[in-house]
């Protein structure tokens, strides 16, 4: 018998003979053997001992080695009872000479996600895999011996369910790190601030030196003799009135009285006397109910509740949010002055919320700003699948400086690289096995068109200085490359129908993007040209950059359409996102690449520049490539001597002498702007307004679909008005009629909720008793906030309807914002209906 030692190495090997079918062997651990090795043995048994020609065994064993020295003691010392609001010392012995951590969680947060208490020793000395591979010569000798049964096996592991929790900024998390102390004396005290706050607080101490390591864990429970409980809603509405039961309780033996005071800061108003005096027996609670209306602002508020009682003053503080019930809307002004010339901008801005106002001017002598709006659009675009977040940061690459002017730095980041990092992130997040990158997160399907503009956008960040994980790209520029190889078609819908079968868009810009990559795949571009009929028409220009990009010019110069005309291609929801706009953009793209002299270019920087500015709704692809196309256009502003005086009412505001100048809302509070000019050349300027109405006012429209909100008690029976009862469940449906059968990909349904509702379950089945529900559809995506449901969807039928579940909570009278659907890629498909008023009422 061969008897060896292993662990990331033969450590020892014996040859012992077996007798009476048995052996032993004494072996001696060391240092090495921490944390365990591997006994193996193998049996080899003569031919002449049994019938069969030979038989070998292999036989292993895990055999665990501690050196106890090696584990740190930890002890914490702590009070096991505290007041909130107080400070608690907190003493870590361990050993001397040794770094200490603390860490203080309130115990809910920790139960949350199953948190253990951090275990540096178990983690570092935890067992090994045997990294030794056994390999003998005995099956390639004798023949094969087969048994009758075979076996296999494994492991498995369940995933958690991954949910949204709904954030509640006026909970004031118990979450404390003490960073790293030594411990010279091997003890080491800290000092914890304890918050507004009731229940449990886990203490976790973490102690290491050198290879040795130690943890321990100690709970403090916090309460206090009156305990205030305020009941509100998550955010309030300008205008709602809201009732707000205070339950004060005395967690005592003895008898109380005292008075309790409501204080409000903000834009709230108090309805009754703020004061009222309680008694309270021990043991018990009682409850004081107020009633607050929120005015006509958006702001963060407060609302405090003071008891004095025991000869104490006890605090209760509460942060609540005045959020406005409509969307905020936004005006776009932009345009050039020649020198010598001056314009004036009207800067009224509607009845908005006075705190919601933002105003905002850019002046530069690049042309590109006159573009700021489309470049705010995509950066401030809300949703975030692969398409929309490499869109909002492509052309960050190269104006960044502009994104960053444009009030864009709520984050405290720099903006525009700090938007390119994530994209980069985001993208590998969602990168498949094979290359190819998904729409959504959690998506199986790989999507052809994320891939190769994720890819391309890689190749220009990389150009552009950010770091990217090679292999991300590589494997991408492989799913290409193995993409590229088929001969697939699909249907053509240009100048108004269906004219054709073509190749997919996705196989041109593939090897477009492929040859950037210095990867070209010659032989499927070859076959392209020898077929151009299955190619539209942006496709030709992209097939002919590729050659000019691999080096081939008079290929380029062959396949080259003369003009950009003969095809209007229909919108696209999904897919390609194609577009008469985004298709004429990429193909100027493509030609500025490799060809920037070329004289079609201005005709088709003059298309793209007028639909930039005077197309109402543009999708995200038509902006990116719109911007990335002119920029390349743009890039030289030489002889440009422009300068400028900026006034505001008369006011001078701004002195313009020939960098990018940003003038904000402080400067621009009258209520006309002008702009004189002198020098050589043209000024570019972009003007920017924001705000929310006071009223809540939005248009009530459906334009090629339509969107409507029913109420449904939890039995299926429709509720007829908005008067509902505290407590109970309420199930909405929301369903979107189409007007034409083709489908519509990439719709978002928007739902702005009261501030008396709360999300019960978006999930409708997840519920018992929903049977009733026979029509419902499965969003592709759900985005759950406080206020609001986001439900990403793809229209195919006539009529489809959604279900989620929501549960009155407070009492009172609320604005209900309306529900909207917008198709994502088509800002002409949208419908808002339904906003009005909610009344819930106690039971």
């Amino acid at each position: 018998m061969l008897v060896t030692l292993e662990g990331d190495e033969v450590l020892e090997y014996h040859y012992i003979e077996v007798k009476n079918r048995s052996a032993s062997l004494t072996v001696n651990l060391s240092e090495k053997s921490i944390p365990n090795i591997y006994i193996t043995a193998t049996l080899i048994k003569p031919h002449t001992q049994s019938e069969m020609p030979l038989t070998v065994a292999h036989g292993y064993k895990p055999i665990n080695v501690e050196q106890l020295s090696r584990k740190i003691p930890v002890k914490i010392m702590a009070s096991e009872n505290s007041r909130s609001r107080s400070k608690q010392k907190v003493t870590v012995k361990a050993i001397p000479g040794c770094k200490v951590t603390l860490a203080a969680v309130d115990e809910g947060i920790l139960q949350l996600t199953n948190y253990k208490t951090p275990d540096p020793y178990a983690f570092f000395y935890a067992k090994k895999a045997l990294e030794i591979n056994a390999f003998d010569l005995y099956p390639l000798l004798l023949p094969e011996i087969k048994n009758a049964i075979s076996f296999t096996g494994g492991d498995g592991y369940d995933l958690s369910k991954r949910v949204n929790p709904l954030p509640n900024k006026r909970v004031k998390l118990v979450s404390s790190w003490s960073g790293i102390t030594d411990s010279r004396s091997g003890e080491v005290s800290f000092d914890i601030d304890i918050p507004q706050f009731s229940g449990e607080i886990r203490l976790m101490a973490v102690a290491y030196k050198d290879e040795r390591f130690g943890s321990a864990e100690e709970k403090i429970k916090v309460a206090d003799p009156i305990v205030i409980s305020t009941s509100l809603p998550r955010f309030l509405s300008p205008g709602d009135t809201v009732s707000i039961p205070v339950t004060i309780t005395n967690t005592t033996a003895k008898s109380a009285s005292g008075k309790v005071t409501l204080s409000l800061k903000g834009a709230l108003r108090l309805m009754r006397n703020p004061v009222e005096s309680i008694s309270l027996k021990p043991n018990t609670e009682t409850r004081v109910t107020y009633k607050v209306v929120a005015d006509a602002k958006t702001e963060a508020c407060k609302i405090n509740v003071e008891v004095n009682m025991m000869g104490e003053k006890f605090v209760e503080e509460n942060d609540i949010t005045i959020r406005p019930a409509a969307s905020v809307q936004k005006a776009f002004l932009n345009g050039s002055i020649a020198g010598g010339g001056s314009k004036k901008l009207n800067l009224l801005t509607g009845n908005f919320i006075p705190s919601s106002t933002s105003k905002q001017l850019i002046v530069s002598r690049s042309p590109i700003v006159e573009f700021g709006d489309q470049l705010k659009n995509l950066i401030q675009y809300p949703y975030g699948c692969t398409e929309q977040t490499v869109s909002a940061a492509f052309p960050q690459l190269y104006y960044g400086d502009l994104a960053d002017l444009m009030n864009l730095k709520e984050n405290g980041k720099a903006f525009a690289n700090y938007n390119v990092q994530e994209a980069i992130r985001k993208i590998k997040t969602r990168q498949l096995y094979n290359g190819a990158v998904t729409l959504w997160d959690g998506e199986g399907t790989e999507s052809w068109w994320s891939t190769v503009y994720s890819a391309h956008f890689l190749i220009e960040a990389k150009k552009a200085g950010f770091e990217n994980d090679a292999d991300l790209l590589n494997k991408m520029l492989e799913y290409l490359s193995n993409r590229v190889r088929s001969r697939t078609t699909v249907p053509y819908y240009y100048n108004g129908s269906l004219n054709k079968q073509i190749a997919p868009k996705e196989m041109a810009y593939s090897l477009f993007v492929l040859a950037l990559a210095g990867k070209p795949e010659i032989s499927t571009m070859n076959y392209y040209k020898q077929n151009t009929v299955s190619l539209a028409l942006d496709s030709r220009y992209l097939l002919s950059a590729a050659y000019a990009i691999a080096g081939d010019r008079s290929k380029f110069n062959e396949l080259l359409p003369k003009s950009f005309s003969g095809e209007i291609a229909v919108k696209e929801n999904g897919g390609s996102f194609a577009s008469d706009v985004r298709d004429e953009a990429i193909a100027l793209y493509a030609i500025m690449e490799v060809d920037p002299g070329n004289s079609q270019t201005a005709i088709m920087a003059s298309h793209v520049s007028s639909a930039l500015k005077t197309r109402q709704y543009l999708s995200t692809q038509e902006r990116a490539f719109g911007l990335l196309a002119l920029g390349k256009i743009a890039r030289e502003t030489a002889g440009n001597t422009t300068t400028a005086i900026i006034k505001a009412d008369g006011k001078i505001v701004g002195n313009f002498a020939g960098k990018t100048m940003v003038v904000d809302n402080r400067s621009l509070q009258g209520k006309e702007l002008e702009i004189t000019v002198a020098g050589k050349g043209k000024l570019y300027y972009t003007y920017q307004s924001s705000g929310i109405s006071a009223t809540g006012e939005y248009k009530e429209e459906d334009n090629f679909i339509k969107v409507r909100k029913q109420f449904f008690d939890r039995r299926g029976y429709l509720i007829e008005g908005r008067t509902f009862k505290q407590n109970d469940l309420i199930i909405i449906a929301i369903t979107v009629d189409k007007s034409y059968s083709s489908a519509i990909e990439n719709v978002v349904i928007t739902d702005m909720l009261p501030a008396g509702f709360e999300i019960e379950n978006p999930r409708i089945k997840e519920i018992p008793g929903m049977s009733w529900i026979k029509n419902d559809y499965t969003p592709t995506h759900r985005d759950i906030r406080d206020d609001r449901v986001n439900l990403f969807v793809d229209l195919y039928q006539l009529k489809q309807t959604y279900y989620y579940a929501v549960r009155a909570v407070s009492p009172g009278n609320f604005k209900m914002g309306p529900v909207m659907a917008d198709a994502m890629y088509q800002g002409e498909i949208h419908s808002y209906h339904g906003a009005g008023m909610v009344r819930i009422v106690g039971k």
